[in-house]
């Protein structure tokens, strides 16, 4: 937070204690309107456009779920500057030069990344030089890490130990371990899709059964469906100087709920992934958005860079094609809430043609611990018990803004 500040309507106001927390109110003008203004490509110099043919995206589905762009200055000449993720072309960086004007310095930055399909990237101070290095997510390229040599000028650090598998898309950083450096979380989705490339199916006296390399990816359901699969995320500490190692997810660094390592890596269709200290306790905990039918992961840490599920209680549901997470404190009450975002539409015809494709939960006498999913939004108000309570229809938040699918 900043004090003194007296710009766009803001104006100076005092800030008030709380426990653990400290706001002021908003003096907002009452003159003329509120919002933004569209500063045109003329204006800001900015001409980036992320483009994706249909022959593209027909090859492979995955490459649908567009792309991300991340913020930072970059330079260190005090203003932030812009890196957008692209997938038939080149990423592309723009350096700020204020007055909402921009230049693209993408050839001098080497952070094009050309020939992959990138979908999300992050700037952080990976190697605790002080300046911002750049993480790069990409369709089964995994991640790939940009040392910053402070002038915003960057070189590839290839042998970082971070994957180049899989179809990577967001990387969240935190001080898992209270070492003093920056560990890494990197959500996958998936490389590929059965709805792309198909599929083959093993007849063994008259039953139809899943090839043994692919059973890790496909599962045979019991009324004949078959269900595919995400990729398995991946954990990392930081051992400094650009360089990774990664963490086992059935060693120890992952505690199912009732305390157990876990006995297979999930694989899940991950799109979003954050560090936030949930529970108060000074450690970074971690909430994982998961499409379809793979369940949100809400993981706590011990302190120590080891993470156990949240008890099934906690929470009581989730949102099922879980887009992006967010954590505030929505009532100022000092504890942190939880909002997820879905896809549900606010008019009433797209919301139908949504829910007539979606199996509905059908909850069961006497199951209590099931957390069920539910395709809307979520809004958890943390309880200050370590249990939440989902109030997303009582608090309007429940569909999106009307202007998504």
């Amino acid at each position: 937070m900043v004090s003194g500040l007296t710009h766009a309507g803001l104006a100076e106001e005092t800030w008030q204690q709380a426990n653990g927390y400290r706001f002021r109110e908003l003096s907002v003008n009452p003159q003329g309107h509120t919002g933004f203004s569209l500063v045109a490509p003329g204006q800001s110099g900015i001409d980036f456009t992320n483009v994706l043919s249909d022959e593209k995206a027909a090859e492979n589905q995955i490459r649908l779920n567009g792309s991300g762009v991340a913020l930072g200055d970059v330079d260190g000449d005090g203003w932030c500057d812009l890196y957008f993720c692209g997938l038939e072309g080149n990423n592309a960086l723009y350096r700020n030069l204020g007055g909402w004007r921009f230049t693209n310095v993408t050839a001098g930055a080497g952070v094009a990344c050309a020939g992959q399909f990138s979908t999300g990237a992050t700037f952080a101070d990976i190697d605790g030089d002080g300046d911002l290095d750049l993480l790069v997510n990409g369709i089964g390229v995994g991640t790939r890490l940009f040392l910053n040599d402070g002038h915003g000028v960057f070189s590839e650090m290839v042998n970082s130990g971070l994957s180049r598998r899989y179809g990577a898309t967001t990387s969240t950083l935190a001080d898992i371990d209270g070492d003093g450096d920056l560990d890494l979380y990197v959500a996958n989705y998936r490389t590929t899709t059965i709805r792309t490339t198909g599929m083959a199916l093993l007849n063994v006296g008259g039953r139809r059964m899943i090839r043994p390399q692919d059973r890790e990816d496909l599962e045979l359901m019991p009324d004949g469906r078959v269900l595919e699969h995400g990729e398995p995320h991946r954990l990392y500490r930081n051992l400094g100087g650009g360089k990774f190692a990664e963490l086992p997810w059935t060693e120890g660094a992952f505690l199912d709920e009732d305390g157990n390592p876990l006995a297979r890596p999930p694989h899940d269709w991950g799109l979003s992934a954050m560090f936030r200290d949930l529970n108060g306790d000074g450690a970074p905990d971690l909430y994982v958005c998961n499409d379809f039918h793979s369940p949100d992961r809400i993981w706590l840490n011990d302190g120590h860079g080891k993470f156990r599920a949240i008890p099934p209680l906690a929470l009581r549901n989730t949102t099922t094609f879980s887009m992006a997470v967010d954590v505030a404190d929505l009532n100022r009450d000092g504890l942190d809430d939880i909002f997820v975002a879905d896809m549900l539409s606010l008019r009433h015809s797209r919301r139908m043609m949504q829910l007539a494709a979606t199996d509905p939960y059908l909850s069961k006498p006497g199951v209590f611990e099931d957390r069920s999913q539910y395709a809307r939004n979520t809004m958890h108000l943390n309880r200050g018990d370590g249990t939440y309570a989902e109030i997303a229809h009582y608090a309007c938040s429940e569909a999106s803004n009307g202007h998504g699918p």
